[in-house]
Formats: structure tokens, sequence, C-alpha cells
């Protein structure tokens, strides 16, 4: 299989069961935030963030390594056991560590929820070289697969719970039980289980690959996520909640649209690393139609956040409504961001993956801090705007990851940020001079009017450029001919 038709048919396979798995896992949600407070959605989404943040950093590093050295099974022991040991350390930090932070954040029940949710730290250790083997022989299928069920267990696990009064340990749960899943089904599916300890001198070796992507993890979830943590030394719990959902429904913009290309980033880049013109037509040409692909969606849903979020969650939730319509606009940013990570691992320069990162994190945690007090409007359009420094920082690194300069990649993004933004305000105006509307009808308007501009505009100003992408597509899913 050429690697253009495995890494086209991975990302159609993630895309199907990521939609199908967010789908589920909204529905879920929709049921959850009926009978959950905002109070409680804030308080799981500070526990989340924190040990969260312990377990993405304990376990980076382990699927690159496998995912870089296919088949080697000195590095999948590697990969594994060091990783298990960093794990180790978190947990027993994070359940030391938990009255303290609860004081912090005047909330005394988190204490026991960040000591239950820390087991997940150890338990994703199980899961990482599994996935990593499987995503080296671009068994997408199987991957995604795992994945919507352990979306579906978490689900059905937590509602009962969630309707019986136990929001929090509903929230928590529901955690559990999905990555339970997931690492087991992953290992059955790689016919994986950990091996014996290596020797001292592997484990300072996949050390010191993880080190600087554990460091770049760290400021990574950060920027995408984890910054709720200092939201929520700056708002009230109830206020978070809020404005959670919304981060949340942005997150998934990103996963339908982008993620599931983004599985297939690290084996292409490893695949056409020693070939820097392949490499560079072979990024060109994902990134045309991924950044389509994510404005569109943003687009889309930006115009329609008002019946999306209370059509999903109810009239109680109508404070996320405009906190959403206006993150989506950092969604292109934080996606196209996400690209230097896997280009520049595969490179080998894992040191620049933590200093871009660094600089990533340091303009979203400033956003946050200084524009929290003021309300969730301010805290919305202080992320959205600095997306303009993400945009410069991907600039920089894709110069040195492709090895020339980044012009012909920055271009690629005009036509789309004018399509965005056009479609955006075609369609405000349309509901604008329709007032009194329904949440459904309101819906259909909204998608129907932002889809039809974006793509309107997208065919007026290149329609080549459209035919041409239309056409790779076709030939990378059929396998007529590789990239």
């Amino acid at each position: 299989m050429s690697l253009a038709r495995g890494a086209a048919r991975g990302v159609a396979w993630n895309f199907a069961t990521v939609l199908a798995e967010r789908s589920f896992g909204f529905l879920i949600l929709g049921l959850l935030l009926r009978v959950i407070p905002a109070s409680v959605v804030g308080l799981i989404a500070i526990a989340s963030a924190i040990s969260d943040l312990a377990r993405v950093v304990a376990n980076s590093g382990a699927a690159e390594q496998v995912q870089a050295s296919p088949g080697d099974k000195t590095v999948e022991a590697g990969a594994f056991w060091s990783q298990f040991l960093a794990s180790l350390l978190f947990m027993a930090a994070l359940y030391v560590a938990a009255p303290y932070l609860a004081r912090l954040y005047h909330e005394p029940v988190l204490t026991m929820v960040l000591r239950v949710m820390g087991l997940n730290v150890v338990m994703t250790c199980f899961l990482l070289v599994p996935s990593a083997r499987l995503a080296s022989q671009f068994r997408f299928k199987a991957l995604g697969l795992m994945s919507l069920g352990s979306t579906i267990i978490g689900g059905l696990v937590a509602l009962p719970f969630a309707y019986a009064g136990h929001g929090v340990l509903a929230m928590m749960y529901q955690r559990m039980a999905g990555v339970g899943f997931y690492a087991i089904g992953a290992s059955i599916v790689a016919r994986w289980v950990p091996g014996r300890p290596p020797s001292f001198a592997v484990l300072r070796e996949s050390f010191r690959f993880s080190l600087p992507l554990m460091e770049a993890t760290f400021v990574d979830y950060i920027a995408v996520t984890g910054y709720v943590m200092l939201v929520g030394l700056r708002m009230p719990v109830a206020a978070l909640g809020e404005f959670r959902i919304a981060q949340r429904l942005a997150e998934v913009l990103q996963e339908i649209a982008f993620m599931p290309a983004r599985k297939v980033f690290m084996p292409v880049f490893v695949a056409v690393r020693d070939d820097k013109d392949r490499r560079f037509e072979t990024t060109k040409q994902m990134l045309d139609v991924l950044s389509f692909a994510i404005f569109f969606v943003c687009a889309v849903c930006g115009a329609a956040a008002k019946p999306i979020v209370l059509l999903m969650f109810g009239a109680r939730w109508h404070a996320a409504v405009p906190v959403f319509a206006i993150i989506t606009l950092m969604a292109p940013a934080v996606a196209l961001y996400s690209v230097i990570n896997p280009l520049l691992t595969a490179a080998g320069r894992t040191r620049l993956v933590s200093i871009y990162a660094w600089a990533n994190v340091a303009t979203i945690a400033a956003a946050a801090w200084f524009a929290s007090p003021y309300g969730l409007l301010a805290l919305a359009w202080a992320l959205a705007g600095r997306g303009v420094t993400a945009v410069i920082l991907f600039v920089f690194a894709m110069r040195q990851g492709l090895e020339r300069p980044a012009g012909p990649i920055l271009r690629l993004l005009v036509l789309p940020t004018i399509a965005l933004a056009a479609s955006r305000l075609v369609a405000y105006l349309v509901l604008r001079a329709l007032p009194g509307l329904e949440l459904i009808p309101q819906l259909l308007v909204a998608v129907g009017v932002s889809a039809g501009a974006f793509a309107g505009i997208a065919l007026i100003m290149a329609p080549q450029r459209i035919a041409e992408m239309i056409l790779r597509l076709r030939q990378a899913l059929l396998g007529v001919q590789p990239v």
C-alpha cells in the first residue's frame, strides 16, 4: 500500500470513528448536563485539567518512540517501562498534592476526586505502546473502533450515577471506565503484553528521548485545555463550568475536523523525513486539504453556535453560546500549530518542539490570566485574539521543520480564512433578518447559509485548486497513484 493511500484511508477511518464517537459522546454529555449543575462541571473541569496534565506528561514520548522505530522490541520495552515509572511518580505526587490543591481552589471535595482520577495516570501506560504499534501499521480502523467503544462504555457507566444524583462520581467513573476499556482492547488487538524491564541503559535512552516531549506536552496541554486551571483561580466555579462546555465543544471541532489526520502525521513524516522535497510536498498537500476542513467546520459551527449549544444541553447553558461562537475562531490556529510536534519530532528535533511549545503556552496563559476576571466574553476574545501568535510560531517552526521557506504553506491559509470570515458574517446577517425562528429552523438556516457561503467563495476564488484537491483525495483513497 502506498504512503498516500495508507494515510488517506487512515484519515478516512479516523474521521468516521471520531465522528461516531463524538456524536455518541455528546449525546451522553447532553443527557448528563441536564441533571448536573454548572458548579459540578466546573469542579470536574479543574480536577480533569490537573489529573490529565499529570497523565499526558507522564506518558509523553512512549508512543512517539515506538512510531519512530517501528518493530523494535527493545524500544517498545524501554518506552513502556520508562513511562510506567514516570506515571507512578506522577500519581504519587498527585495523591500528596490533592488536599493542598483543594484548599487553593476552595473545593474540599477536590481532594477525593484528584486521588481517584490519579489512577488514570498509570492506566494510560497500558494503552500507549499497543496503540503506537497499531498506528505504525496504519491500523486506524482498529484504533478508531476501540476509541468508540471506550466512549460508549464510559457513557453507559456514567448515566446511572448522574440520574441518581451523584454527578461528581458519574463524571469520574466515565473517564476511568473509558481508559480501562481502551487499554485492554488495544493490548489484545496488538497482541502486546508488557515485557521484562530492560537494562538501565535502555531506560536512560528512553527517558532521554521522552523528556523533551514530556516538557512539550506539558506546555501544549496548558495551551489547549489546561489553562482552565488558571481560569479557575480567577472566576467562580459555576462560570468556569459554562466556559468549559464552550471550550469542550471547540476541542471537539478540532477532533472531528483535524484529529483524524493528525493521528497519521507521525508515521507519514517518519516515512518522508529523509527526502526534503517529498516531505515538503506531502506537508503542503495534507495541509491544503486539512486547512479547508478545519476552517469549514469552524465557520459552520460558529455560525450555528446558539442552536447547537441550546439543543444539546438546554436553555440553562445559554451563557456558553457567545463563548463558543468566539473561541471557534481560535480553533484553526490551535489545530494548525499541532502539526509542529510530529513534524519536528520525526526529524529528530525534539528540543525545538519544546521551545515552540513554551512560546505558545506563554501567550495562552497570559491571555487567560489577565482576561478571566473580566468575564466569559473578555476571556473568549482574548484567547481568540492571541491566535495570531500561534500563526507566527507556526510559520517559523514550519521553516525549520521543512528546511525551506514556509511562505507557500502560509499562503494556503489565505483563502480558507477569507471564506471563514465571510460565511460567518453572511450567516449572522441572515439570522438577524429572520427573528423569531425556533432552534431547529435556526440550526438549519445557519448551517445551510454558512456552508453554502464558504463553499461558494472557495469555488469562485479558486476553482482549479478545489478540483485538484478533490482529485488528490480520490487518487489517494482509491490507490490510483502515490503522492
